[in-house]
């Protein structure tokens, strides 16, 4: 099951300033805060923090009765950059994202799974923008796109892209060419989970992909994306 939350570092003055929440960091969480030196990373490290923590928190509970004291989460970096939740045993994985004083957090309860959650705000990206980034065939979708629906389709495809770096623990250390998310055009912005079509190259990619599932939606102004591994039987 996937679990999500998107949380606004404006609903608590203290995280806007990348300031903790009295009662939420572990030991280690705080000395990580306090070697952090630009207030933009802060604000950001924060605000995930306090967004992961929430929805572990309501994982948990769902999962056993038990309210979690939020101290006793940690969220650590794996090797790889990745979040990693610690919590007496807690079988899951997580994915974070920011954008525009915004933190988007997805959970899947199933541990060491590949997952990719980003958030991007809608905006005009140029053609130069597309043709550096897009596939031929995500330029056609976007082409497909009638008005102002059309930044919204190039902010979901960048996104998708973004989420199978994510879960693939790639980030954009490649070509973003080497995936391919093929997203339907719509009318209007789409306000549940809507799926698209995740494709890799395999012959650019530096490891082998796992089949991937991936959905989208649009929340206030911002595009959501997930993408999660398949099942395989």
């Amino acid at each position: 099951m996937i679990h999500w939350l998107v949380q606004a570092a404006g609903a608590h003055p203290e995280l806007a300033d990348g300031v903790s929440l009295a009662g939420m960091l572990h030991a280690d969480e705080q000395t990580k805060l306090a070697a952090l030196k630009t207030e933009k990373r802060r604000q950001d490290w924060v605000l995930g923090r306090w967004t992961a923590k929430q929805l572990v928190q309501t994982v948990v509970q769902q999962q056993t009765g038990r309210v979690a004291a939020l101290p006793e989460i940690v969220v650590r970096n794996g090797r790889r950059g990745d979040p990693i939740i610690e919590y007496q045993g807690l079988a899951v994985s997580l994915s974070l994202s920011h954008a525009h004083g915004h933190a988007f957090c997805a959970v899947v309860e199933r541990p060491s799974w590949p997952i990719g959650a980003d958030m991007e705000w809608i905006e005009p990206r140029s053609a130069a923008f597309m043709a550096d980034y897009l596939t031929a065939a995500e330029q056609e979708r976007v082409s497909q796109a009638e008005g102002a629906m059309r930044d919204v389709l190039v902010t979901a495809v960048w996104s998708a892209k973004e989420a199978v770096l994510k879960a693939l623990h790639l980030g954009l250390t490649v070509d973003t060419r080497c995936v391919e998310c093929l997203i339907a055009p719509v009318a209007e912005r789409p306000s549940t989970w809507t799926p698209f079509t995740i494709g890799c190259d395999d012959g650019r990619l530096p490891q082998p992909v796992p089949p991937l599932s991936g959905w989208w939606r649009v929340w206030d102004n911002f595009v959501l994306t997930l993408v999660v591994g398949e099942e395989v039987e």
